[in-house]
């Protein structure tokens, strides 16, 4: 069985700057890289670490129910759940 060597490294990304040059991203690991900003969208959703969307008992009750094999899929209510998602996104009503 014949392995191939792995490929080379991507080019650097560029990205055309307001002189009209390309300006190269830096490749070194250790340099420190800055985040891009969030967009307006991305900052009105609202913040999940104030909310009560996460349950640990709840989590840890299905992962222990998991290991026992205890944990039952439904996929006729995943489905209906994805449709009604599906209907609220797009605006119609369910029927």
């Amino acid at each position: 069985m014949k392995i191939d060597p792995p490929a080379p490294p991507a080019a650097p990304f560029t990205r055309p700057t307001k002189g009209g040059s390309a300006a190269t991203a830096p490749t070194d690991a250790a340099s420190p890289q800055k985040e891009a900003p969030a967009s307006g969208q991305v900052r009105l959703l609202p913040s999940v670490s104030g909310g009560n969307d996460f349950d640990a008992a709840r989590v840890a009750a299905i992962r222990e129910d998991i290991r026992a094999g205890r944990y039952q899929v439904n996929p006729e209510r995943i489905a209906d759940g994805l449709i009604d998602s599906v209907r609220d996104l797009l605006g119609g009503k369910k029927s």
